[in-house]
C-alpha cells in the first residue's frame, strides 16, 4: 500500500484532496503494544473471525486519546486499562460483526477511496502534501504496519457503510405521522399561582435552643474534612535559565538555519507538462516536439492542456499552484531553484515520466539583519538548552526525593524554591491544591500515611512538582459558632417547606371545589399567570412548568384538573388545567409534515439497526475472554 502511495504522488499533483478523514493519534503509550505483539494472543473470536490482544490494545490506546483530547484534566485512574478494556472489546466485537454482514452482503471498500482519504490527512502531510515517510513512521508509532493499518481504516469504512445502508432504509407511515401529529401538536390553556419559599422562610425564627437542638441530633453533618498543608517543590525549564549562556557560534548557528529556513519557505509558482514513459521512447520524441512548439512561442497553458498525461492538473493549463521545495520531486526541485521567472526548463526525468517546468512567480521571504534577529535567537536558544535539561533535572529530582520524608535537603541541593500550601480537603483548594493530580497525590496511602514524598507529577514537558505533607489535620466537629448561621437557615428551610405543601394544599381543595386559580390568588395575594394555546416544546411561560406538570397531568373535563408542582428553588406552583387540543395532521405544513417525517424515519431506523445488531450478535458464534 505504502508503494502505492509514492507511485501516486510521484504524479506530482495526483495528491489532490477529496474528502477528509480524522484518525485519532495515540502517540502514548505505544510501549505496550510492541510488548504484545510478539505473542499475538487471540481475546476474541466471532464467527472464525479473531481478534488479537494488539489490536485490543491498539483501540484501547486510541481510545484513551480520544478522551484526553475532549476532556482536560482528567482523572489518570477513569483511563485504566482495566476499567476501558471490556467496553472498547465490546465494541470491537460489534464492529466485527457488522463487518461481516457488510461483506456478506457485497459491500467493499475500493482501495481507491482508502489511498484519497489517507493523503488527506494533515498529520500525514509536510508543507501540505502527504509524506509516505512520514505516513509510515507515524502509524508505526500507532503500534501498527502500513498493511495492518490499511486494514483498520478498511474494517471502519466498511462497518460505516453497513451502518449507513441500514439506516438508509427508515421509514415512518402516514398513520404514524398522524398520530405523532396529535400528541406534539397538542396544545393547552392553564392558569397557575405562586407561592414563594422565600416568604414562608422570613416567617420562621428558629430559637437559640432550636438550633442547639439541631447541632445535637445532626452532628455528623458539621464534621470538617481530613485536611493536609504539603510542602513542594516546582521545577520549570524557566527555572534553568539562569545557568545558561550562549556564545556567538551559537547565535550564529541559529541565523544560518532561519535564513535556510526562509530560503526553504520561498513559493515557486510553477507549471508542468508531463508525459509517462513509453517503452519505445515515443515519449521523448513527442515531448522534443513540445519543446519545438514552445520556442514557436506557443502558450504553454494551451500545449499542457493538450498533451499532458497529468490530468488533475492539465485542465488547468499544468498549474501546480504554489509549492515550496521539498514539495515536488527532487528532480523538479533542482530545477525550480535554477530557473528565472517566467522561464522554461530542459527535459526533466523522474519516476512518474518525463517533464517540462515552467516558472511563472517566485515570493520569498525577506530576511531581517542579525542585529535585529540576536535577542530572540538567543532566548530560543537559551528555551531549547533548558528543555534538553529537563529530563535529566526531573531525573535527579526523582532520585533525590525517593523514599524522602522532607523536601529541604532537595531544595538545597537542587537550589529550587520550597513551597508551602494553604490547608485543603480532598475537595481540593487554591493554588496548585486545585489539580486533581496534587491532590490525589497528597492523599494517597504513600504521602499521607507512610509520610514519602510522592513521586514526581508532571505537568507537561516544562513542568513538574513533588510534594510531601507537612501536617495533617483530621477531621473534627465544627464549633456551633461557626454553623449557627447555616443551621438557623436549614431550619427556615425545613419548616417553610412543610408549611408551604400545608398551605398549598388548603388552596388546592379551593381550587378543586369550583374556584377560579385567578380568584384564589387575588384573596391571598399571590401572583398568578395564564398561558392559553401553549405547546409543549414552546409557549412564554415556565419551561419547569409546562414540560414537567401541565403536559403530564390528566384530561380536563367539566371541571380544570388540579395539580401542583415545588420548583427547584422550593416555591410552591399550583396549576389549574383547563382546556386540552389536539394536533391534527392535515393542517401541519409542507415543511413541518417533511420534517416529522424526517426525524420519525431517522429515529426508527436507528431503533431497528439496534435490534438487527443485537439479532446478529445473538446468532453469531462468539468467543471471548
Amino acid at each position: 500500500m505504502l508503494q502505492d502511495f509514492r507511485d501516486n504522488l510521484s504524479g506530482v499533483a495526483k495528491s489532490v484532496l477529496v474528502v477528509i478523514i480524522i484518525i485519532p493519534f495515540a502517540l502514548f503509550g505505544v510501549d505496550a503494544l510492541f510488548e504484545t505483539r510478539a505473542t499475538a494472543k487471540e481475546v476474541a473470536n466471532i464467527n472464525g473471525d479473531s481478534i488479537s490482544e494488539l489490536s485490543l490494545q491498539q483501540a484501547i490506546l486510541v481510545r484513551k486519546q480520544q478522551i484526553s483530547s475532549r476532556v482536560k484534566d482528567i482523572d489518570p485512574s477513569l483511563l485504566d486499562d482495566k476499567i476501558m478494556r471490556p467496553a472498547v472489546l465490546k465494541r470491537l466485537i460489534r464492529q466485527k460483526i457488522e463487518e461481516q454482514t457488510a461483506s456478506d452482503m457485497g459491500m467493499a471498500i475500493s482501495k481507491k477511496k482508502i489511498n484519497s482519504l489517507l493523503v488527506q490527512v494533515p498529520e500525514f502531510q509536510t508543507n501540505g502534501r502527504f509524506n509516505p515517510e512520514l505516513y509510515e513512521f507515524v502509524v508505526k508509532q500507532m503500534g501498527y504496519t502500513p498493511t495492518s493499518h490499511y486494514k483498520a481504516i478498511y474494517s471502519d469504512l466498511l462497518a460505516e457503510q453497513f451502518f449507513k445502508g441500514v439506516v438508509a432504509t427508515g421509514f415512518s407511515t402516514e398513520k404514524e405521522q398522524e398520530l405523532i401529529a396529535t400528541v406534539l401538536g397538542q396544545t393547552r390553556d392553564y392558569y397557575y399561582l405562586t407561592i414563594p419559599i422565600e416568604a414562608q422562610k422570613n416567617a420562621v425564627q428558629p430559637s437559640d435552643e432550636d438550633i442547639s437542638n439541631y447541632y445535637e441530633n445532626h452532628m455528623p453533618q458539621f464534621m470538617t474534612e481530613e485536611q493536609v498543608l504539603i510542602e513542594y517543590i516546582e521545577l520549570k525549564s524557566s527555572d534553568l535559565l539562569g545557568d545558561i549562556s550562549v556564545d556567538a557560534s551559537l547565535i550564529e548557528e541559529g541565523y544560518q538555519e532561519k535564513v535556510k529556513a526562509a530560503s526553504l519557505a520561498t513559493q515557486y509558482r510553477a507549471a508542468h507538462i508531463l508525459l509517462d514513459k513509453k517503452a519505445d521512447n515515443s515519449h521523448l520524441t513527442k515531448m522534443t516536439a513540445i519543446q519545438e512548439k514552445l520556442k514557436n512561442n506557443e502558450d504553454f497553458v494551451l500545449l499542457a492542456e493538450e498533451y499532458s498525461d497529468d490530468f488533475l492538473t492539465s485542465e488547468k493549463g499544468g498549474d501546480l499552484g504554489y509549492v515550496r521545495l521539498g514539495d515536488l520531486p527532487s528532480e523538479l526541485d533542482l530545477a525550480l531553484e535554477r530557473l528565472a521567472v517566467g522561464e522554461i526548463s530542459e527535459i526533466i526525468e523522474t519516476k512518474a515520466g518525463i517533464h517540462l517546468l515552467k516558472l511563472s512567480e517566485k515570493k520569498e521571504i525577506e530576511i531581517p539583519n542579525r542585529e535585529l534577529l540576536e535577542p530572540a535567537i538567543r532566548e530560543e536558544i537559551r528555551l531549547q538548552i533548558a528543555a534538553e535539561l529537563m529530563p535529566e533535572k526531573i531525573e535527579e529530582l526523582k532520585e533525590l526525593t525517593y523514599n524522602a520524608t522532607s523536601l529541604q535537603d532537595v531544595s538545597s541541593t537542587m537550589g529550587l524554591d520550597l513551597s508551602v500550601s494553604d490547608f485543603f480537603g480532598r475537595s481540593g483548594g487554591e493554588g496548585v491544591a486545585a489539580s486533581k493530580k496534587v491532590i490525589n497525590a497528597a492523599f494517597s496511602s504513600s504521602v499521607i500515611e507512610n509520610g514519602y514524598a510522592s513521586e514526581v507529577i508532571e505537568f507537561s514537558d516544562d513542568h513538574v512538582l513533588v510534594l510531601s505533607v507537612r501536617e495533617r489535620s483530621a477531621p473534627k466537629v465544627q464549633p456551633l459558632t461557626d454553623v449557627k448561621i447555616q443551621i438557623k437557615k436549614t431550619i427556615q428551610y425545613e419548616v417553610a417547606s412543610e408549611n408551604i405543601v400545608t398551605y398549598g394544599s388548603k388552596l388546592k381543595e379551593l381550587v378543586k371545589s369550583g374556584e377560579s386559580i385567578e380568584s384564589v390568588a387575588r384573596a391571598e395575594g399571590l401572583a398568578w399567570q395564564v398561558s392559553f394555546n401553549t405547546k409543549i416544546d414552546g409557549g412564554n411561560k415556565d419551561d419547569y412548568i409546562r414540560k414537567i406538570t401541565v403536559f403530564s397531568m390528566r384530561l380536563p373535563d367539566v371541571d380544570p384538573a388540579v395539580d401542583y408542582i415545588i420548583m427547584p428553588n422550593g416555591d410552591y406552583v399550583l396549576v389549574a388545567l383547563t382546556k386540552v387540543a389536539f394536533g391534527n395532521y392535515e393542517t401541519l405544513r409542507l415543511t413541518e409534515k417533511q420534517a416529522m417525517v424526517s426525524s420519525r424515519s431517522s429515529a426508527n431506523s436507528s431503533r431497528d439497526y439496534q435490534a438487527y445488531i443485537a439479532l446478529l450478535h445473538e446468532n453469531a458464534d462468539i468467543a471471548s475472554e
